[in-house]
């Protein structure tokens, strides 16, 4: 999935950027205070400065593991052997860089006071085990995508898109991928408990209703006579499809207190869900049958 290793390498070189900020302020916070007490260079000034490299490179390795880690699992994109060395090589690359920049700032205060042998094996020594950790994260954390997805039973959202016939992109704009793909776990659980699955396939067909009508108005954005015209359009647009958000949060949410017994249940929270529902069909013009759509749930939750 080329787009989601893009918008990994995005976020992974933007960690890297600010692990690199947070060394440097260590770095000048280590020099003021062995400034102050008069051990700039000293032993124990040089092995904080070192401290602090060996910080930044586990932080690295563990940080870029999560995000890879946690991305791959919400898309259920497992880790392909290709990415897999991709990652490999630039961790490596990332590391050696931070290593050569600790030896170009210190080995000359290692050289007089004559540890500089002792520095430079030290640093092969680190870069040895660092290579060694990346290549081992890499390869379980492959291993472990493997298995967690391969025993997933989330909806891909690519197989989301189609269901709801919502494009991708705009439900990770949106942020409700999470949210949908819990749900349908959800709407399991309470089929499992002997709830009739065409209430679900209502509650979906909610979905995919608004949808469609966003869709239609997306269908005249162009054909305002007036860049007014058209700029209220998109006005209408974006907010419709944030509409769109909050109907699948607020299914999401009354799903979950179906699942709940009913003396557990919040009903001035079901009661405000569906005060708001009403509030959103009722500006189309279909508004009666998104709650047709609707109502067969709600003999779930009384």
């Amino acid at each position: 999935m080329e787009d989601l290793d893009k918008t990994l390498d995005i976020m992974e070189r933007d960690k890297c950027t600010a692990l690199l900020a947070e060394n440097s302020v260590r770095l000048k916070k280590n020099n003021i205070k062995f400034t102050t007490t008069d051990q700039k260079h000293s032993e124990a000034h040089l092995d904080a400065q070192y401290v602090s490299y060996e910080r930044l490179i586990r932080t690295l390795i563990r940080q870029q593991i999560n995000i890879e880690k946690k991305i791959r699992l919400k898309y259920l994109v497992p880790l392909e052997s290709l990415r897999a060395k991709k990652l490999m090589a630039g961790w490596n690359t990332e590391i050696e860089s931070a290593l050569e920049h600790l030896k170009k700032k210190f080995r000359d205060a290692h050289k007089q006071r004559g540890t500089a042998e002792e520095f430079d094996n030290k640093i092969i020594e680190t870069l040895r085990e660092a290579k060694i950790s990346v290549d081992t994260e890499v390869t379980n954390l492959k291993e472990k995508l493997e298995r967690e997805i391969g025993a997933s039973e989330r909806i891909q959202p690519s197989e989301l898109s189609k269901i709801y016939g919502v494009d991708e992109s705009v439900l990770i704009d949106l942020q409700v991928i999470d949210a949908l793909q819990d749900m349908h776990l959800l709407f399991k659980k309470l089929k499992d408990a002997g709830c009739d699955s065409e209430i679900f396939n209502s509650l979906n067909e909610i979905i995919q209703m608004y949808a469609k009508e966003i869709k239609k108005v997306e269908g005249t954005v162009w054909s305002g006579r007036s860049a007014d015209q058209r700029k209220e359009t998109k006005m209408r647009v974006a907010k419709i499809n944030l509409n769109l958000k909050e109907i699948i949060l607020s299914i999401y949410a009354l799903v979950q207190q179906a699942l709940l017994e009913k003396e557990k249940r919040n009903e001035e929270v079901i009661m405000k869900i569906r005060n708001n529902l009403e509030k959103i069909f009722k500006a189309e013009t279909s508004s009666e049958l998104f709650m047709d759509k609707l109502e067969p749930f709600w003999g779930i939750l009384n």
